[in-house]
């Protein structure tokens, strides 16, 4: 019995061998969270937050609307005792400069010398937005670099030498300790108007809209500074819900292991199409076992050094390391892309799986997680 099955694996990598190998991209849908760069928490995950506008902001909107807009994904909204406080200012939008402006278009021969000559007359419209936001919360200590470091020893030195500083406490910290964040909001805008043959064509137009060409910026540059400014505030303390697809490789082929393929990969895309960023991936992980198992079959069944092997052997290597990676997984999908270097078929893809491991990693020590699927807070 032994013998006969070592004899039927024989034939099937002898078939595979002498088979064309082509691996098609499948692509399926994920979710998950980009994880924060304070780790706080989950029970203390909470922020309070206010809006404070100049007088021509408040033509366009109001602070309690603004206030709305502003979201840390994964944290509760309270009125008091909130770890994490907000005060965002937008305090003034201002016209700057109107002035006329010409662009000019030649044409020349081959000798340089210029055939034609057209004049094109706008208007350029100058506008200065200005804004801040102070948030109190936590926040990691900056190491110093290492010319920081030696400046303070610098000083302290300086310090010993100093009669008056003789016996004075001298920090000597090697982090720099900035609790909360400072952010500038201020813009400078250019909006250029429609082209025109005259100059006074060009700023009879812009005057007869100056007014909703004002409108319009000052709208843009508000929208703009909610936009920069959750994006920021989530960068520091979000667990921002992420959407996209990824790919598999999995064989083209009208026979049997073809066959399996499909059927694994559809299987694939029928469990991740339940992933839900914040919610626990335990079950997921369990449901992937056999399909884990299948593409791990695949190593040993097609165990030879020809090409059509290798690129069977690459595309479970490349499967595994994916599906370990998008279930918070990485030093398994570290392991999967070492092997696939050493297979050495497309030696890239094993090299980018290990530096999107290595980030996932240092992104669970930085979050303070080993998951990119928390809770949120209620």
């Amino acid at each position: 019995m032994k013998k006969t099955l070592i004899f039927l694996l024989f034939l099937i990598s002898v078939t595979i061998s002498a088979q064309k190998v082509d691996l098609d991209r499948f692509y399926f849908d994920v979710s998950y969270q980009a994880l924060p760069k304070e780790p706080v928490p989950f029970e203390k995950r909470t922020y309070a937050s206010e809006v404070k506008l100049g007088g021509k902001i408040q033509t366009y909107t109001n602070p309690t609307s603004l206030n709305e807009r502003i979201n840390i994904y994964g944290w509760k909204k309270v009125d008091e005792g909130a770890t994490v406080k907000i005060a965002l200012y937008i305090e003034d939008f201002v016209e700057k400069s109107v002035t006329s402006q010409v662009r000019v278009e030649e044409n020349k021969d081959k000798e340089g010398r210029v055939t034609s000559r057209r004049e094109y007359h706008y208007v350029l419209a100058k506008y200065s937005g200005r804004g801040y936001a102070k948030i109190a919360g936590p926040r990691t200590p900056i190491p110093l670099t290492a010319k920081q470091i030696e400046e303070e020893k610098a000083k302290q030195a300086a310090a010993s030498t100093n009669r008056f500083l003789k016996n004075a406490v001298v920090k000597k910290d090697t982090v720099s300790d900035n609790g909360g964040f400072n952010w500038n909001f201020n813009d400078d805008i250019e909006v250029k108007s429609a082209e025109f043959q005259d100059a006074a064509s060009a700023m009879k137009s812009f005057n007869l809209n100056r007014n909703g060409v004002h409108d319009n910026t000052l709208r843009g540059y508000v929208d703009g500074t909610m936009n920069r400014f959750n994006t920021s505030v989530n960068y520091s303390y979000g667990f921002k819900p992420i959407s996209t697809n990824q790919i598999l490789w999995i064989l083209d082929a009208k026979n049997e292991e073809g066959a399996t393929q499909i059927e694994a990969i559809q299987a694939v895309r029928e469990l991740f199409k339940n992933m839900k960023a914040d919610q626990p991936i335990e079950d997921l992980k369990s449901s992937m076992q056999p399909l884990i198992d299948y593409f791990d079959t695949l190593k040993t069944k097609y165990a030879d050094d020809s090409k059509p092997a290798r690129k069977m052997r690459y595309s479970a290597y490349y499967n595994l390391a994916v599906i370990y990676l998008l279930t918070d997984e990485p030093e398994k999908t570290i392991v999967e892309a070492e092997k696939l270097i050493f297979n050495d078929y497309d030696k890239s893809d094993g090299k980018e799986l290990i530096n999107r491991a290595n980030k996932l990693i240092e992104d669970f020590k930085i979050a303070n997680t080993r998951s990119t699927h928390n809770p949120t807070l209620n």
